[in-house]
């Protein structure tokens, strides 16, 4: 399976700090020195390496998303995110009107750095709020504070990017739920384009995992997370977004087209250490190890592979699309990976009259939308629980 056209991902490893939610591959700054060895110029020369060496047949493919993301990708001086910009439109075919993305923290954003990502074509820019509770903010670990973020948004809305998202965690240690709601209202009335709600997941290699492993905190109970999650999604209904992700919301028109791209089972290549990819059938991802990706100019650099069957790639479509308002085409996915008719009983998958779908129609947490499979807004709160349902037999 191969075509279409591309998304690009950039990962960019530093943050300032290390939020106590956080269990991505990065390099705390604050506080420390960051040797030559690991500064961003050495980063970003190693990051060209890879994209320059890039071979057939991905070179010259069409892109038309490109997306930096981390770690904190906002605090690359500009120049250097221009030179990343610049590899990438020499390696592929970054087409008219692509949309380009990037990730920031409040503390980075301000007018001149927003003018210099105008310059460089950025269309889409997304701030890591969180939260708007200053207590909730320092059991996170963010380096920003309430006013600091809702002064970051004004600053993005007047510079006028295409579209301006926010991020707000759910869920979290001795959150009210009138709080919670507060802050999305706060957000949205900051005059955001679209909007993610995160439900905390508590990592056992986070503080705030081991802290929870301790008893010593505890997320909003279950229950309380399933109220506040529907009454998110009403409030964002009546401000005009679409519900069209189970963590996403968008104003029409303002979907992330490179996020479309990882649950619509299309192909996307990714640079940098633990960056992933997905072309012709295969998942892959950059190893986790920035001395060794800068000490090989990002040539030649270790890869782990997701080996997975035909079936597990097909499962992996048919989770990945049910989290999409427009859920999935059964059939349709069936003959994109295996025989028919009908095309999914050669992998191992649902039958869209089978038992399982059945069940799971009866129980309210899949609706049918004609020729496709959705989960409605209960399934949505408990969509681990309807996955591992439909997961094929044998496979894990």
């Amino acid at each position: 399976m191969s075509g279409g056209t591309l998304g690009l991902y950039v990962h960019v490893p530093y943050c300032t700090v290390r939020c106590s939610y956080c269990d991505f591959y990065l390099i705390p700054t604050h506080g420390r020195a960051v040797g030559p060895g690991r500064a961003p110029e050495a980063y970003i020369a190693a990051l060209r390496g890879e994209i320059e060496t890039i071979g057939t047949p991905l070179r010259g493919r069409a892109a038309d998303t490109l997306h930096f993301g981390g770690g904190t990708p906002s605090l690359l001086p500009s120049h250097l995110l221009g030179q990343v910009i610049e590899a990438l439109r020499a390696a592929f075919s970054l087409q008219s009107g692509s949309e380009i993305a990037l990730e920031a923290n409040p503390e980075d954003v301000d007018p001149p750095r927003l003018e210099a990502l105008a310059r460089l074509g950025v269309t889409r820019l997304t701030v890591g709020v969180q939260s708007l509770d200053d207590r909730r903010l320092g059991l996170l670990g963010r380096p920003h504070d309430a006013s600091r973020a809702l002064a970051a948004l004004a600053a993005a809305r007047a510079a006028g990017p295409r579209s301006l998202g926010a991020d707000l965690i759910l869920g979290l240690p001795g959150q009210e739920i009138p709080e919670a709601l507060d802050g999305i209202r706060r957000v949205v009335d900051a005059g955001v384009d679209h909007l993610s709600l995160y439900i905390l997941e508590l990592h056992d290699r986070t503080r705030l995992g081991r802290e929870a492993a301790l008893g010593r905190l505890a997320p909003m109970a279950d229950d309380a997370v399933a109220a506040l999650y529907e009454a998110a999604c009403d409030l964002l209904s009546e401000c005009g977004f679409e519900h069209y992700e189970i963590s996403n919301f968008a104003r029409p028109g303002h979907r992330s087209r490179h996020n479309i791209k990882y649950w619509s089972d299309a192909e996307y290549v990714g640079f940098g250490p633990s960056a992933h990819s997905y072309l012709s059938g295969r998942r892959y991802a950059n190893a986790s190890d920035l001395d060794a990706y800068i000490a090989r100019r990002g040539i030649g650099i270790d890869r782990i592979d997701d080996p997975q069957p035909p079936a597990g790639r097909a499962a992996e479509a048919l989770f990945a699309g049910l989290r999409l308002t427009e859920g999935v085409d059964l059939e349709a996915l069936g003959r994109r990976y295996g025989p028919g008719p009908p095309a999914t009983a050669g992998l191992g998958l649902p039958q869209a009259d089978g038992p399982e779908i059945g069940e799971l129609l009866a129980a309210g947490l899949l609706e049918r939308r004609g020729e496709r499979l959705c989960l409605t807004r209960r399934g949505r709160l408990v969509s681990n629980e309807v996955f591992e349902r439909l997961l094929p037999a044998g496979l894990s």
